[in-house]
């Protein structure tokens, strides 16, 4: 049997959490833009979508623009393919088959699946994949080397929300940081630009490369693990306001 993990618990492996911050941009949207940089498909991408339904249907959101990528990146990055099966097997529930569901759940999954191809068809959702995000550089490079996609999309967004790991490294340009540094300052002219909309990461540390994180606490996490950074244990929720100074 799998131990079941409390809430407090899973907030000791959060080990730089900004969520207080990040939920007062959010509360103060009222009909705004969101984006969300895309990771992984199957499971993760569901989770993707429903916190896009909820900032839709709670007025938080007008419109959610999902940036998924070209080819699989690495493995099982989202492409847009993976996007629409997602929405094409809640609308069909036997494309992954409905043992063990019950006619109200059967029911309750098409009804998300029609109501999330409608919001791609009326604009309230858009699907994108970019270029840029299986390009060679490193996301300070955007307001240069993606100006397509910095200019045109991101800057007129209120809110930009990164996932995941390999986002994560080409956020802060994959460098072996002093682990204190704030994450703003790895960020570099994305965080900087007074055009720029706040940016969130949200990552489970996979690699030896991570900013924001309080001296004492990494001692601590050390003394207790070596290899914490990169064990797939722990994880970041980090911000940058952007435009929301002052939040």
């Amino acid at each position: 049997m799998q131990a079941r993990i409390s809430s407090g618990e899973n907030n000791s492996k959060i080990v730089a959490n900004d969520t207080d911050r990040i939920w007062k941009i959010v509360a103060q949207l009222n009909g705004g833009r969101v984006d969300i940089v895309l990771d992984n498909s199957g499971f993760e991408l569901l989770q993707d979508v429903l916190l896009a339904h909820w900032l839709v249907s709670l007025g938080h959101a007008q419109k959610v623009v999902f940036h998924s990528k070209r080819i699989p990146w690495y493995v099982s990055d989202v492409t847009n393919e993976d996007f629409f099966w997602l929405v094409r097997a809640a609308q069909n529930p036997s494309l992954i088959g409905t043992k063990g569901m019950s006619t109200e759940d059967e029911a309750a999954l098409i009804s998300l699946g029609n109501t999330w191809s409608q919001f791609l068809a009326n604009g309230t959702w858009e699907l994108k994949d970019e270029l840029f995000w299986t390009g060679p550089y490193g996301f300070r490079y955007l307001p240069t080397e993606g100006k397509d996609v910095w200019n045109d999309e991101l800057i007129k967004s209120d809110l930009v929300i990164f996932k995941g790991d390999l986002n994560y490294r080409k956020l802060i340009y994959d460098l072996e940081w002093p682990i204190s540094t704030p994450f703003i300052d790895a960020l570099g002219p994305i965080a900087t630009d007074p055009r720029a909309p706040a940016i969130v990461a949200l990552r489970t540390s996979k690699c030896d490369t991570i900013t924001g994180v309080d001296p004492e606490r990494a001692k601590e996490l050390f003394s207790k693990q070596k290899d914490w950074m990169y064990s797939g244990q722990y994880g970041v929720i980090q911000l940058s306001p952007g435009r929301w100074q002052g939040v």
